[in-house]
């Protein structure tokens, strides 16, 4: 056989090859997609992550911050979005217990609750954290505007019991505690617009420092607070908290979830890039026509 037949032979093996893969069953796409999604969740491949300025300046703004200062912590959001949020959430909290902060937590959400409990003692255990006198809950006030703004003149009368009912002029953690004047910086965690609230009633009326974590999709709104100094600083949608994960030298879901993000994105588009090939190789094998049919010149 000569060289040219063999190059021959093998460029129709390959043209057929590309042609099968192009044509990939839908089912196996998805089941591949699967795999490359589960994978990295379980099987972390820490992918380096580049941390934007945004979530450079919410990790600074916690880092500034002295044992003993009191971190206000807003859980404003509900299970839809906990995918997204907890590790923002999570995170927060492992930054501030490891600082030995004093953290008060509250929701404005009443989807909010289990979810506040649930990290809340989640990050307490692991920093060995003492409810009452290292961290409280609050709970959840059905009007949110108007706990943000009463509580810049007294946390103890808009909260007068803490989620458990216990009095909060008993619970060591408020003692020197009663308004924004003696939080050093509040944190709201969000997938809504409370986040730009927080920043005009507490920021605006009353001087608070505020940074804030979002969903990816109301980052894009979140931004100009930044931009103008309103907000110190922000995390958005997932990949926030994996730049912030990093930056405490703490990779969670956060991470693990832009692995899996990563991923999955890059067999997408490997199967675009291969449908494309297919596609040109079947028009060229059938003389210019996919479907194997000349096109009449006019």
């Amino acid at each position: 056989m000569s060289a040219e037949q063999e190059s021959k032979r093998w460029t129709s093996a390959a043209a057929k090859l590309i042609g099968r893969l192009s044509a990939v069953d839908r089912r196996v796409i998805f089941l591949a997609v699967a795999i490359s999604v589960a994978l990295p969740l379980l099987f972390p491949l820490n992918l380096p992550i580049k941390v934007s300025r945004e979530a450079k300046a919410y990790y600074e703004e916690i880092e500034r911050l002295q044992p003993g200062d009191v971190l206000m912590f807003s859980f404003d959001y509900e299970p839809d979005t906990m995918a997204e949020l907890d590790p923002m959430s999570l995170a927060t909290l492992r930054h501030a217990f490891s600082k030995d902060l004093r953290v008060i937590a509250l929701t404005n959400y009443a989807g909010g609750v289990g979810i506040a409990e649930r990290i809340l003692g989640q990050a307490a255990a692991e920093y060995d954290k003492e409810y009452g006198r290292d961290y409280v809950f609050l709970g959840y006030n059905p009007d949110w505007s108007a706990t943000m703004l009463r509580m810049g003149e007294s946390i103890r009368a808009t909260f007068p019991l803490d989620h458990y009912g216990t009095p909060t002029d008993r619970i060591p953690v408020l003692a020197d505690v009663d308004s924004y004047e003696q939080v050093d910086l509040l944190v709201t965690v969000t997938a809504s617009a409370l986040a730009e609230y927080w920043v005009i009633w507490a920021g605006g009326k009353y001087g608070q420092r505020v940074i804030a974590g979002n969903t990816a999709i109301q980052a894009v709104l979140i931004y100009p607070f930044f931009q103008t100094g309103q907000l110190a600083g922000f995390l958005g949608g997932l990949k926030g908290a994996a730049e912030y994960e990093r930056l405490i030298g703490h990779d969670g879901a956060g991470v693990r979830g832009m692995d899996a993000q990563s991923m999955a994105h890059l067999l997408m588009v490997g199967f675009i890039v291969l449908g494309n090939i297919g596609f040109f190789v079947q028009k060229r094998r059938h003389g210019g026509s996919p479907g194997g049919r000349k096109r009449a010149i006019r």
